[in-house]
């Protein structure tokens, strides 16, 4: 071979190697729009919804009204655990958090930095079987069976991560959300009937929320007033005072009460007493608030307002749920 034709034989390969001087570079693919994943909550679909958990997980964790109480229910250890199962998502360092339960399906999203690959580790390891894994618009998500149970993980864009077991539905909808993808459905809170009940309560560091009807057993709590709610909230807000920490409680239930207004807010005021005289409630404080419950009602909503001590109620809840937030965050 001479070197005239030695050179054009390189020539010729590094253009069809895309680096010689006549190459045309490959067209770049284009990078997807950015994530929507603020407020979180935003998310999670208003269809099937029995009820849903709002927090601002690092504010609460922050709070040194809360401090206390939260290291009964959750001691270093279990976050450790949490971490140690779930590829280091640390529920310390979540900003946001969202707790939903669907008919058939419980999805969990959480705010936080992440390492993706890590992640997918996990799932993979705490799987028996992984079925299947797609990228899509800045998502990655596997799912496949853990536990005995199905179970699907998302990550979204490593800044959020989404976890839904049971019944598949709920996180691919979360995930239409983030990527603006379904312009004609609403997230939950911006649809009838918890839209009303969020703008009741207004902001908060923690929320909860329940569309109705209730039916069933459910209908004859509170006194029987939830069957003729057509939606309920409730937000808590930590305060510091001079005598010590404190925290407002606020409890909504929305419905068309018209006349009944006055009357019902006297049952809301009875079934509240009612609560505090329960063993459970007299365990969590509530038959000693530290301001008097206020309950108020008018055609749009009814509406209890208290003021609670955050460690007893967080001895209460301890009492009552601590095998079972074990097993969650063992998990």
């Amino acid at each position: 071979m001479t070197r005239r034709e030695a050179l054009a034989l390189l020539g010729g390969l590094a253009a069809a190697l895309g680096c010689g001087p006549g190459a045309v570079a490959p067209p770049e693919t284009p990078k997807p729009p950015p994530l929507a994943l603020d407020p979180l909550v935003d998310l999670a679909p208003a269809a099937g919804l029995v009820w849903l958990f709002d927090a601002r997980a690092g504010e609460l964790l922050a709070s040194p009204v809360l401090r206390p109480g939260l290291a009964l229910l959750f001691p270093p250890a279990r976050f450790d655990a949490f971490a140690e199962h779930h590829g280091g998502v640390d529920l310390r360092s979540v900003s946001q958090l969202v707790i939903a339960q669907y008919d058939g399906a419980t999805l969990a999203l959480a705010s936080t930095p992440l390492q993706p690959a890590r992640v997918e580790a996990a799932f993979a390891a705490r799987a028996l079987d992984v079925d299947g894994r797609a990228v899509e618009g800045g998502v990655t998500r596997l799912w496949g069976t853990v536990a005995g149970g199905r179970e699907q993980v998302a990550v979204f864009d490593a800044r959020a991560v989404g976890l839904e077991r049971g019944r598949f539905g709920p996180l691919r909808a979360a995930t239409y959300f983030a990527r603006g993808l379904l312009k004609r459905a609403l997230p939950a809170l911006r649809a009838e009937p918890l839209v009303r009940v969020a703008k009741l309560l207004g902001d908060a560091p923690l929320r909860a929320f329940a569309p109705g009807p209730f039916e069933g057993e459910w209908s004859a709590g509170l006194g029987g007033l939830l069957r003729a709610t057509t939606a309920a909230g409730a937000s808590v807000h930590p305060v510091e005072r001079p005598a010590g920490g404190a925290l407002e409680v606020q409890l909504v239930l929305a419905g068309a009460w018209g006349a009944d207004a006055s009357r019902a807010s006297e049952r809301l005021a009875s079934a509240f007493q009612l609560l505090g005289a329960d063993p459970l409630g007299r365990l969590m404080g509530i038959d000693h608030p530290l301001e008097e419950a206020r309950v108020s009602g008018d055609d749009e909503a009814l509406r209890l307002q208290v003021v609670l001590d955050p460690l007893a109620l967080a001895r209460g809840l301890q009492a009552a749920t601590d095998a079972r937030i074990s097993e969650i965050m063992a998990y």
